[in-house]
Parts: C-alpha cells; structure tokens; sequence
C-alpha cells in the first residue's frame, strides 16, 4: 500500500515543467509542487539566524579560487564542527574504501543508512557531517556508513561517483541487502546520491530502499532561477560560488550528463524519495524541479519546504532546533516506509 505521505501521480498543471529542466519553461513555481507540506515553522529561530549572520559575514564575502580551497575546507570543518553523540561508536573504515560507520548502543539488524556528505564536492568529509549521520544512527536506531570519497580538483568527476558505486558493492558483498539499506546526502552529496542511483541503473546494481535528500545539488549548470532570486537571501554562497565548485568538479565534461546533473536523468524507477529544502536558498529549484520531474517519472517523492534557513541546515542540528527537526522528519519518514 501506498504510503499517503508519498505521491508519484503528477503535479498540477501550475508547477509543471513541460519542457524539461532547462530554460524559463523548466523552472517550477516558488511554491512547492504537488503535495509538498511547508515545515511547520514559519519564522527561523534565534538560533538559525544567529548561524546564518556568521555565514553571511565569515563565508559568503569571500571570493573563490583554486588557492582558496584548503581555506573553504577549514571554514567548513570550524562551521560544521559537532560534539559527540552520546551512546554512538564511531569506527573508521579504510579499505577497500574509505569512511567511518557510527552505530547506535544496540542498531536494528540487517538494516543501515549509506551517507554521502555535502561540500561542494571539494570539502568536506565524514568528520564535518557527524551532526547529521550521528543522530540519524541515533533516531533510526540503524548503523550509518559516511563515505569519505575523493574531493576535487585534486580528484574531479568521475572520482567521487565511482567511490560511491565502489561502496555501494562493498556493502552488498558484506551481506547488506540493498532494500534494507537506505541511501541519504545533503547539498552536493545530495546530488551524488541521486547520481549513483541513475549509475546504478544503467549497470543494473540494485537500488537502495528510499533516499532522503537535504538541500540536493542536482543541477551543475546552475540554470534555476532561484540562483538569481535568493542571491541576496541565501546566507551560505553566491552563484559565483556555485559556478566555482561546479567547475572544479565537472572540469571540461558536459554539464549536463545525467551522472553530474542527475536532474536531467531519466528519474523513472527510483526509490521514493524524501526532499526537503529551503525556500532561501540558492539550490531551492533544484529540490522543487527534481519533486516536479520525479513524480512525472512515477517515482514516489514527499517534499518539505522550510522557510528562510540556510542551505543544507541538518548540518546544524544540536546549534539550530530546525536542523533536529527535519533530521527527526527524515527518520520518522524513513522508518514508516519500512514498516510498510
């Protein structure tokens, strides 16, 4: 049975996008499409507007270059830095593939969660995510694997992807089944996810049981409108910025290879997915034209609006009462379809 939080049956003619992802005829109505829900919170708390003025003021002035990138990754390790978790082990793994398994006291047998972090693709690892991957090993009750795949421009696209693919079969040969293991990213590893998916298709891997997506990069080319609208919203980056990291991880390959912008992928057959996004942000369209596109695909999709916090704010869950919030809709989300 279908679960009533999830719909695949199409959006209403006002947020369809009839010719694709590019151009003004692709780009969906600020307002979410089909059966999205906003967040239940209207105003951002003290606590998320106290983070977003120290992006605004330490990261998004800066100007970006390749010798900016070991600084953009100290940034982000400082900005991103949780305590532990009581009661969540962490154990670093280094071969065949690199990354860090964080189990709960007593984690549900034979299920997990498969991580990818976000960063641009050039920051970023396991470490600076650990406000996310713990509680979410704490609230699934399930063991969580975080990737620490390669990073650009040192390790440029296809690097990251074939790390994840690569784990992905390390699972599977460790006698995991793909439809008990969920798959979950924010931002860039958003955008990872939803790639390895379409690569797990097209080499006939099997898919993992759901994926929740926070703040997903879906779209290289950097097309949406909500680039230029949310220009002076957006508390984390500029399109300068975006248009920065895309280049550094796609070099000279085309931008819209499914595999680099999964948005222009074919999104049929994919496990339901859970969205959440928010209305501020930069990457706001490229969550709300992936809910639009997926569900015109068939694929069940559930979409969560927030408004005015910055982007991919999981990352300050145990700082910011909306980051718990949205990881505790994920869990919730993600344990009912497995009860289903």
């Amino acid at each position: 049975m279908t679960d009533p939080m999830y719909d695949s049956g199409g959006t209403p003619a006002s947020h369809r996008t009839e010719d694709g992802p590019h151009g003004d005829a692709g780009h969906t109505d600020p307002l979410p499409p089909g059966n999205a829900e906003f967040a239940p919170w209207t105003t951002p708390s003290l606590q998320s507007r106290l983070i977003a003025r120290g992006l605004r003021r330490l990261i998004k002035p800066r100007r970006v270059n390749r010798a900016d990138v070991s600084l953009i990754r100290a940034l982000m390790g400082a900005f991103t830095r949780s305590r532990p978790l009581p009661g969540i082990t962490i154990e670093r793994v280094k071969t065949p593939v690199h990354g860090e398994w964080l189990r709960p006291r007593q984690p549900r047998r034979g299920r997990a969660l498969f991580y990818l972090h976000g960063g641009g693709y050039m920051a970023g690892n396991p470490r600076t995510h650990r406000a996310i991957t713990a509680r979410l090993a704490h609230r699934l009750g399930v063991s969580v694997f975080a990737l620490d795949y390669p990073l650009a421009p040192e390790h440029p696209y296809p690097a990251a992807l074939q790390d994840a693919l690569a784990a992905w079969q390390w699972l599977l040969a460790e006698g995991w089944r793909a439809d008990r293991l969920w798959l979950a990213g924010d931002s860039a590893g958003g955008g990872l996810a939803l790639a390895f998916m379409l690569a797990c298709k097209r080499q006939g891997l099997p898919l993992p049981a759901a994926a929740a997506l926070f703040s997903p990069w879906t779209d290289l080319t950097c097309s949406s409108r909500a680039i230029a609208e949310n220009a002076e919203r957006c508390a984390w980056f500029t399109a300068a910025h975006l248009r920065f990291a895309a280049g550094l991880y796609a070099g000279r390959h085309d931008r819209t290879d499914p595999l680099l912008s999964p948005l222009f992928g074919d999104l049929s057959g994919l496990p339901p997915l859970l969205l959440h996004a928010s209305d501020s942000e930069l990457l706001r369209d490229d969550t709300l034209r992936l809910a639009a596109l997926a569900r015109t695909a068939g694929t069940p999709v559930r979409l969560r609006l927030w408004h005015g916090l910055p982007h991919a704010w999981p990352n300050f869950a145990g700082l910011m009462p909306e980051g718990d919030a949205c990881l505790e809709d994920a869990a919730s989300a993600l344990l009912a379809l497995s009860a289903g």
